[in-house]
């Protein structure tokens, strides 16, 4: 028979919400600088949807395939280099499933680290390759920051289960991508990016001061059941729509 459910740690709604704000204004930032910097350059914003694909490493890591959407902001720099700065945002989840070695006051057991919402941040260069009056052929390298949001952990042993509320996780991102962008109107355009993206950590590294606990028991530093987190590989489908503001 299942035991009690227990909840602790910080409520992950409120997390997310302030977290997307900071992003939303470091991007605001970055914005208002890079159009004072880059008078006579290409200046445009972007906002696009599409999808991500899941990962399997083995029976014990899964993520599943979902919707993205995000926001872009790109400057050119030189006529052949453009720099852009990007938010995505998608629903996909990350489980980390292993198993619980015995202990003094608790059976062998099952431990679920779940991850409910990805937040990147990254910024790209992008390398035209081909560029005409109204298409460009691009290259695209980035570098950025993930969090892995809504993260809990279970733990299922014989004598009950039990659930607890985890930190955010967060892990450094590397991309590569190309697409294609194309104007058929003057200050409107459209944008087909195919992009790679390879996170350290996964859902990220959980909290070693974590307890969690089965009927009045608990189990210290779920860290150790997991052991180094494997690297996440996803490739990232998108079509945007370009506002061209210069």
């Amino acid at each position: 028979m299942r035991g009690p459910l227990v909840q602790v740690g910080q409520r992950e709604g409120t997390a997310v919400m302030s977290h997307r704000w900071k992003y939303s204004v470091i991007l605001a930032v970055v914005m208002v600088f890079s159009i004072r910097g880059a008078a006579g350059s290409d200046v445009e914003l972007e906002v696009y949807a599409g999808g991500i694909t899941g990962d399997s490493i083995g029976a014990a890591y899964q993520s599943a395939t979902r919707g993205s959407y995000g926001a872009r902001f790109n400057v050119g720099v030189w006529r052949f280099f453009n720099f852009n700065v990007d938010y995505l945002y998608s629903n996909q989840s990350r489980s980390f499933t292993a198993v619980t070695q015995a202990t003094s006051v608790l059976p062998t057991g099952t431990a679920v680290a779940r991850a409910g919402n990805l937040n990147v941040v990254f910024g790209s260069g992008e390398f035209n390759l081909i560029r005409r009056e109204r298409m460009k052929l691009y290259l695209s390298p980035g570098i950025g920051w993930e969090r892995n949001g809504a993260r809990n952990l279970t733990l299922i042993t014989p004598v009950g289960a039990a659930s607890s509320s985890l930190l955010a996780g967060n892990a450094v991102t590397f991309n590569l991508g190309g697409g294609v962008k194309v104007y058929p109107w003057k200050h409107l355009g459209l944008r087909f990016d195919l992009r790679d993206h390879v996170s350290g950590g996964g859902t990220g590294d959980l909290n070693p001061s974590q307890d969690v606990s089965i009927s009045g028991s608990s189990i210290a530093n779920p860290q150790q059941f997991f052991g180094k987190i494997p690297v996440q590989n996803n490739i990232v489908f998108t079509v945007g729509l370009i506002f061209k503001i210069r």
